[in-house]
Parts: structure tokens; sequence; C-alpha cells
């Protein structure tokens, strides 16, 4: 019986990614901090104009998890981190956050469809581990997020697939290279 020990096989030249963000991965992660800071203002606008209703907690809940997003991804960019929101994407999508429950859950599963979308697009191009692993738990959340809104709305993930389980329509968002 033979003691020799069993090498690997893999390309050991394979160059291991970098643990910080790059150049071009800070570029994106602020895209992403922009990002969710739109998201919690759009939560935050419809809660002003009365959105919610009984279900006032849950948007409340929805504007502090985007902003608990930005904070990470702020400690993980330092002083790259924008700090400001997206305005162009904020103007395009308030008119979806206003005083109506059912159509603030409607446009807020729009948006946050939008968002996994987006970030499942950055996670694919982001080379750091450390924003990568960010992105991937943030993405985590976003995606329960548009079950949670489905039955905010009243409709079931079941009977209206195409328009609650599908993203095949959804584009990113995030600035192509």
């Amino acid at each position: 019986m033979s003691t020799t020990p069993v090498t690997s096989t893999s390309d050991k030249s394979a160059a291991t990614p970098p643990r910080r963000p790059t150049p071009a991965d800070i570029e994106l992660l602020a895209f992403a901090q922009a990002a969710e800071l739109t998201a919690r203002d759009l939560y935050e606008q419809a809660v002003a104009e009365g959105a919610g209703g009984d279900q006032i907690a849950s948007l409340v809940a929805l504007a502090a998890h985007h902003d608990a997003y930005a904070q990470s991804l702020s400690a993980l960019l330092g002083t790259d981190a924008p700090q400001s929101r997206n305005d162009e994407l904020f103007s395009s999508l308030k008119s979806g956050f206003g005083s109506d429950t059912e159509s603030t859950a409607l446009a807020a599963h729009e948006l946050e469809n939008t968002l996994v979308v987006t970030h499942t697009d950055l996670l694919g191009r982001l080379d750091g581990t450390e924003g990568a692993a960010l992105v991937a738990s943030i993405l985590i959340g976003e995606s329960r997020h548009c079950a949670a809104l489905a039955a905010l709305a009243g409709k079931s993930p079941v009977d209206d697939i195409d328009l609650f389980l599908t993203t095949s329509d959804v584009e990113s968002l995030a600035p192509q290279a």
C-alpha cells in the first residue's frame, strides 16, 4: 500500500480572485448603493403618501431593509460610496409609489424584481469576493421581498405566475461595460 499523497489535478496557475473590490467593482457597487437608496426613498414616499393601511409596517420594514443594504455597501466602499440615491431612477418610478396600497405593492414588486435582475447581473460581473458576497446576500433579501409584495397586493404567486414569478422581461439597471 502506497503512502504517496494525492495531488490535485486542478490548474494551480489560475488566479485567485481579489478579496477587496477592484476599481471596476467600486463603480458597480456604488451604482448598487444608489439603487438601494432610491428604493428606500420610494418606500418612504409611499408611506408619507398614506400607502400601507394595515400593512404600513411592511412598507416601513422594506424601506429599512434597503437602507441597511445601502449602509452595508457604504461600509464596503468607504469613501467611494456615493451616499445618494439615483435621482433619475427615483423620478421614473415615484408615480407608482403613492397612497394606494395595492398600486404601490405592484410598483414595488416590479422594483424588487428589477433589483433582483440587476443584482444578479452585478454578481456575475464583480471580481472581488467581498463585494460579490455582499451583493449575493442582498439579492436573497430582495427575492423574498417579491413574494411578500405579491401577498400585499392581494395576488397569489400561483394564480399570477406570469406576473409574479418570472423575470424574463425585466432588464438590469446596472451600467454596462
